[in-house]
């Protein structure tokens, strides 16, 4: 998880990936924030997957990322009423958007 910044292992049961990946983190504030992330990673593979099968287009790994850092942005921005953030500050480092 580069652009998060922390070592994070893949799990290969969903729930247990969930809970493991709102233990990485301590303050609540960025807790909640991590679960919009986790949603927008689940909600994207999700739409991809569909696209792939339902539609035949598939999906290069960097376009999921980018789609993933923006639906989380618009999620965070939305949802958590955090200090106005731009794109390009949330792609560098979510941490200082969220302050966490």
């Amino acid at each position: 998880m580069k652009w998060l910044n922390f070592n994070f292992i893949t799990r290969p049961n969903l729930f247990i990936h969930a809970i493991c990946w709102a233990r990485e983190v301590w303050s609540k504030k960025f807790r909640t924030s991590m679960w919009f992330i986790w949603h927008a990673v689940v909600w994207v593979i999700w739409n991809a997957r569909n696209n792939r099968i339902f539609n035949g287009k598939t999906i290069e790994m960097e376009e999921l990322v980018e789609q993933i850092k923006v639906t989380s942005w618009h999620w965070s921005m939305s949802r958590l009423k955090i200090a106005t953030c731009l794109y390009y500050e949330w792609c560098w480092n979510p941490r200082v958007c969220i302050g966490g």
